[in-house]
């Protein structure tokens, strides 16, 4: 029997080595990747070039290189042409591709969505705003999406979106019109969708604002805590459990995020039922979430300890109240009695590793966000309202994900005002306001031809 064990550790220690040589090597791959792509990254904010600076493919350019089947859509050319009378707008691509182009009214702006898409380096020169266009910024929207958006002087008319006949052989040419017009007419401006023929449509303005769910919006992720037979705090006052006050709050807040028109959203649950940690990660990584917002309500021994706390994941807790909270928190399925065994995989693991400093650097800026709004709005604990724990329904790798304890159960004031109608509107606006923040400056977006980088809506 020694002998088995000692051969099954073996093995297992050759299979670990294994795993970390594997995932050394796709590190390094794509490490080696980006230092070649990085030359091609796109460059700071700036207003659209003017017509006299079209940019042009960087020198030396091979087809192969330009091959989308190699690289992707790459814009490699755009132009500003006109005045206030008319202004052109000009994108060359690499392909033709299928593309939405539609007007928003507040802001005025025109939006373009195109398939995943990078900038080439683009030549110096002015980078002076023309005609109708006031700046313009673009960045990766949503996964496999990419979108241009043209902020402009005032209300305009959509008067063309189409690909040009003439654009040189194996290349694209969008042609983008603008005319002056006025809110009510871009709120009521449908769509043009340009297929990969190059072919056109129209789709209603009605029908925009009815598809524009999953395509157009990002999706935020509303987790109402514990539920079911787990019912998490309970205010020893009067009894009332974090599952109900904390379910209440997120139906609100998701009522009024859907309202908004601005986002997707999801709710993990939305009634009194038991969730898994780990379903409520799946849920959202499921969805594609852009981001993730749990919800919870707190309990100390002194009970006048007060306010709203927030979290963010980290393997290492901050103070020994936020790995308390991790502890606790953590305990949820095993307390309902609905324990799940996750098989482990060394390799994933480690690879999701190499995209998590990103996401807790964005989950971070949200903290931030929220923090800001209940300084405005609401009220934080006075000691560290910002903690960091190993919060397991955190721990999506690719989602930016944060936990707000809304009050202390174990406080009279605060049971109060977890269970006020009127404290749960007021709260979702403040919430609302800080996920408007979050994905105002969630993406550097870049424009070609400008070093530097500042914050921008990622959405319209």
């Amino acid at each position: 029997m020694a002998g088995a064990t000692a051969v099954g550790r073996t093995v297992s220690a050759e299979a670990r080595a294994r795993a970390i040589v594997t995932v050394l090597g796709i590190a390094l791959a794509l490490l080696l990747a980006g230092l070649a792509s990085a030359s091609a990254a796109p460059r700071g904010i700036g207003d659209l070039l003017t017509a006299t600076d079209r940019a042009a493919p960087a020198a030396g350019k091979t087809a192969a290189a330009a091959d989308p089947a190699s690289t992707g859509l790459v814009l490699s050319g755009w132009s500003v042409g006109g005045d206030e009378a008319r202004t052109i707008v000009t994108v060359d691509l690499s392909s033709v591709a299928p593309i939405r182009v539609f007007a928003l009214a507040e802001p005025t702006r025109v939006v373009i969505d195109l398939p995943t898409a990078r900038f080439e380096p683009a030549s110096e020169g002015a980078r002076s705003s023309r005609g109708l266009v006031a700046a313009w910024r673009f960045g990766a929207h949503a996964v496999g999406r990419s979108r241009l958006v043209i902020e402009t002087r005032g209300p305009v008319r959509l008067a063309r979106a189409d690909y040009d006949a003439t654009a040189p052989a194996g290349r694209a040419r969008l042609v983008v019109e603008l005319l002056p017009g006025t809110v009510a007419a871009m709120r009521e401006t449908g769509a043009i969708d340009l297929a990969p023929a190059g072919t056109a449509k129209t789709e209603p303005a009605a029908a925009v604002e009815a598809s524009a769910g999953p395509a157009e919006r990002p999706v935020v992720v509303i987790d109402a805590g514990h539920g079911g037979g787990d019912a998490g705090t309970v205010s020893p006052a009067t009894g009332t459990p974090e599952k109900t006050v904390v379910l209440a709050m997120a139906r609100v807040l998701a009522e009024r995020l859907r309202e908004t028109g601005r986002y997707e959203v999801v709710t993990t649950r939305d009634e009194d039922v038991f969730l898994g940690l780990g379903e409520r990660v799946r849920i959202a990584r499921a969805r594609r979430a852009d981001l993730f917002l749990s919800i919870h309500a707190d309990a100390e021994y002194d009970h006048s300890v007060r306010g709203a706390t927030i979290y963010t994941v980290d393997e290492k807790a901050s103070d020994e109240q936020a790995a308390a909270l991790a502890a606790k928190e953590n305990q949820s399925d095993a307390l309902a009695g609905h324990v799940v065994e996750e098989a482990e995989n060394e390799v994933a693991d480690i690879l999701a590793d190499l995209t998590l400093r990103e996401t807790r650097r964005l989950s971070h800026a949200f903290a931030r966000d929220l923090l800001d709004e209940y300084r405005r709005h609401g009220r934080l604990v006075k000691s560290q309202p910002h903690r960091q724990a190993g919060l397991k329904v955190l721990r999506a790798h690719d989602i930016p994900s944060a936990l707000v304890e809304i009050g202390f159960l174990s406080n009279k004031e605060d049971e109060a005002l977890l269970t006020s109608p009127e404290w749960r509107e007021k709260t979702a606006r403040s919430l609302i306001a800080a996920i408007d923040r979050w994905f105002a400056g969630r993406d550097v977006l870049a424009a070609p031809g400008r070093t530097g980088t500042a914050r921008a809506p990622a959405s319209p």
